[in-house]
């Protein structure tokens, strides 16, 4: 057989492989293509934590109302707007004045509580007690503090007490739930590093609670300053 020939045929040409500028236009295109996807992809990752962020805050609240139901007693949702988290507090251990010491009170009497409950002695059995405390109602989820997806941050919250209209920019606020599933008109704003603003408001009537992202024309109507990136 003709040597010329097997070196000239389609097949021998078809596994030569790519020649280093073949190569290099590739990834010069892949490149190309990740620099203009990057900012897409980033933005998607921002709303999508803000959303998460969001519905965290929904889940709390509506799980405060309806234990405030079954207990027949009042249950309240904490906001640390400086640090960026929420947590749910009993009446029973909410001290207004002192709102952040109020979580610590709430976790230590959780413990305490499946500590009396050993009546044995058997650190086993205390284990199991406090394993068993977490698993109803709110004795995992009590006083335990639950931070904002990552640059999302609370920017403001706005409540009706006691027929006030109070507005917290900074510190700490909450939200409380009576026992017949009324609660005071509240709103809480969230706010991403693209300026994106998401709302949780609580219904006073019904206690309902939604979500809703704002258009930027509400945004700027509402005069929320741009974070600083």
């Amino acid at each position: 057989m003709d040597k010329r020939g097997l070196r000239n045929s389609p097949t021998s040409q078809s596994q030569r492989g790519f020649t280093i500028t073949e190569l290099l236009i590739v990834l010069t295109l892949i490149g190309i293509l990740s620099a203009i996807s990057m900012p897409t992809l980033r933005g998607f990752a921002a709303t999508r934590r803000l959303k998460a962020s969001a519905y965290t805050i929904r889940s709390l609240l509506t799980f405060a109302r309806d234990m405030a139901i079954t207990d027949r007693t009042p249950y309240l949702v904490v906001f640390d707007l400086d640090n960026g988290r929420c947590w749910l507090a009993s009446s029973e251990t909410f001290n207004p004045s002192t709102p952040l010491a109020s979580a610590l009170t709430a976790q230590n009497s959780t413990a305490a509580t499946a500590a009396q409950n050993n009546t044995d002695g058997n650190p086993l059995t205390t284990t199991n007690s406090v394993q068993q405390g977490t698993l109803t109602r709110t004795g995992g989820i009590l006083g335990v503090p639950n931070p904002m997806e990552q640059d999302v941050t609370l920017v403001a919250m706005i409540t009706n007490q006691n027929g006030r209209t109070l507005e917290v920019n900074s510190g700490v606020g909450y939200m409380a739930f009576s026992p017949n599933a009324t609660s005071e008109q509240a709103l809480v704003y969230l706010r991403n590093t693209r300026n994106q603003i998401m709302s949780v408001a609580v219904e006073a009537a019904s206690g309902r609670v939604t979500v809703q992202q704002l258009a930027a024309e509400d945004v700027e109507t509402l005069g929320f300053e741009t974070p600083q990136n």
